[in-house]
């Protein structure tokens, strides 16, 4: 009698252990159902999940960006807004002669950066893939002048081309090359510039270019051994098809990069000498500091502004092309 009372009793507490799981299950259903849900196009608003970003991008970015362009169409006295001129800064400035030799320093700048470190960086990534390990360990070598400040590296290159004793100049000066004021040249100084440039930033394009190279198939290099190809045909035919769509989306990011540049520039050259290393981005930080009507400044940065969106709008379709 007692085993059939506690037979009955477990019975009874496993049937209201069922029922209350299902009311707390029909209770929590109720809940998730009746609770206001972030709703897109189909019932949900994930958006808001996005809010503190968009609001974190609107304050340090679009409400400056902004201001700029609304700065553009005054008059100023240094940030106070005077005078409403529409496009008269803009006008004033693309019909400057300063500025169009600003924009072809400018255009000297990265398009002769871009020349020197994209080959350079595709060699070294090609050559050290090659040795395997001992190449992983010259790679991490070579990987060191991009980990540098850009303050840095310009202290680097005006030690190493001091007139006095700099380990250039006494090189140059050994095999019979006359030196005198290098970085003081109006003919080489933006040349040196871009050498600095390329010394720093080509092992970005090395770890890119090592990157592509390595997701290359090996299917593919073994085909071209089978039909008898050598060195050439495989980097023509496998290795530069796999790798140009990095390399363009590479060359695109460094283009931006540069345009935005002035920290070596400020080092090395202060945009002299006879402003011959003077680009946009240099010009426009140098009057919005100096001048007391910073409007032609923020004119300027509006059309660097345009450059770099174009920039970023052809990388974004370059990589989407690639993506997809």
């Amino acid at each position: 009698m007692a085993r059939m009372s506690v037979g009955v009793a477990d019975d009874i507490a496993d049937v209201a252990r069922t029922a209350m799981s299902a009311g707390l299950t029909k209770a929590a259903a109720t809940w998730m159902h009746s609770r206001p849900r972030m709703r897109s196009g189909n019932g949900e608003r994930p958006w808001l999940w996005f809010a503190p970003v968009l609001v974190l991008l609107l304050l340090v970015t679009l409400y400056p960006t902004g201001f700029v362009v609304w700065m553009s169409f005054h008059k100023t006295q240094y940030f106070e807004l005077k005078e409403f001129v529409l496009f008269a800064n803009y006008l004033e400035l693309l019909g400057s002669r300063t500025f169009r030799d600003i924009s072809w320093n400018s255009t000297h700048y990265v398009v002769g950066s871009l020349l020197f470190v994209l080959p350079l960086g595709l060699i070294a990534a090609i050559v050290f893939d090659t040795f395997g390990k001992v190449g992983a360990g010259l790679r991490v070598v070579a990987l060191l002048p991009w980990t540098l400040s850009m303050s840095v590296v310009g202290s680097i290159w005006l030690w190493m081309l001091n007139p006095t004793f700099g380990p250039a100049t006494f090189v140059m000066k050994s095999i019979g090359i006359p030196t005198g004021l290098m970085l003081g040249d109006p003919r080489f100084a933006m040349y040196l510039i871009i050498l600095a440039t390329v010394w720093w930033s080509f092992p970005y394009v090395m770890v890119m270019m090592t990157a592509a190279l390595q997701s290359a198939p090996a299917e593919l290099y073994e085909a071209v051994e089978i039909d008898g190809g050598g060195a050439i045909a495989k980097f023509r035919y496998v290795t530069l098809p796999e790798i140009l769509p990095t390399l363009g989306s590479t060359a695109l990011s460094l283009a931006i990069l540069y345009l935005t540049l002035i920290t070596l520039i400020i080092v090395m050259t202060g945009g002299g000498p006879l402003g011959t290393t003077t680009t946009w981005s240099f010009d426009i930080f140098r009057e919005t500091v100096t001048a007391q009507n910073v409007a032609p400044a923020a004119a300027a940065s509006v059309v660097v502004l345009v450059a770099n969106v174009v920039l970023g709008a052809i990388y974004v379709r370059f990589t989407g092309r690639v993506s997809g």
